[in-house]
């Protein structure tokens, strides 16, 4: 007897005697009934599953990619990432530990990233340079040199070093508030200018401080 796939057993140049020793599927089915093939299965890694148990190579399976938008160019060296996460409301540092080498790195990196998304249009909730609002902007351009701010403008008010405006470099964060809260933010650039993602109708831009009423924080 030769065992076949699917658990049927088959008998050549046997007497009839021994070919009536058979698996109890083949006993109970008809004499004529055909024997159904099960059709060829591709699986992942590109093998398919052939009539009799054999497998033949075919082409490997790949799912598409999704489309990405990448702005990034590598005229910046990145810094090892840092997660910020928000303290909490009342913990803010005075800045007294503030280094003063702080401009030449990390801020010179942020203010190039910057400038690369001067136009991308607003959109409360966005994330990234195909819409976004002022934190998720800051957020965005942050991570890119290696620092993962939190979401929210009160969020990363939080998570800043405070820091007076005499002591503001480019590079650190503008704060609009209300109410001791955020509701606003922008990455300053020097000599009173910000980049910020405004609001509605407008896009990212480098465009002056309008007001006295702010407040400055420092990352890492």
């Amino acid at each position: 007897m030769i065992a076949m796939s699917g658990g049927l057993v088959a008998s050549m140049g046997m007497s009839s005697q021994a070919s009536t020793r058979t698996s109890p599927e083949v006993a109970a089915a008809p004499a004529t009934a055909p024997i159904a093939v099960q059709p060829a299965v591709a699986f992942a890694g590109g093998l398919i599953a052939a009539p009799g148990g054999a497998q033949t190579s075919a082409a490997p399976l790949t799912a598409p990619v999704a489309a990405t938008v990448s702005f990034e160019s590598s005229d910046f060296t990145a810094i090892p990432k840092k997660v910020v996460v928000p303290v909490a409301s009342g913990e803010l540092s005075t800045g007294s530990n503030v280094s003063s080498s702080y401009g030449s790195a990390r801020g010179t990196s942020v203010l190039a990233v910057a400038s690369r998304y001067l136009g991308v249009p607003y959109r409360y909730g966005g994330t990234t340079p195909i819409a976004w609002d002022c934190s998720g902007a800051m957020q965005y351009i942050f991570n890119q040199v290696g620092v993962a701010l939190p979401r929210t403008a009160n969020q990363q008010m939080l998570a800043a070093t405070r820091i007076s405006r005499s002591e503001a470099q480019p590079g650190d964060l503008v704060f609009f508030s209300n109410g001791g809260a955020a509701y606003h933010v922008g990455l300053y650039a020097g000599g009173n200018m910000m980049y910020d993602a405004g609001r509605t109708g407008t896009s990212f831009s480098k465009r002056a401080i309008w007001t006295s009423a702010v407040s400055f924080g420092r990352i890492g």
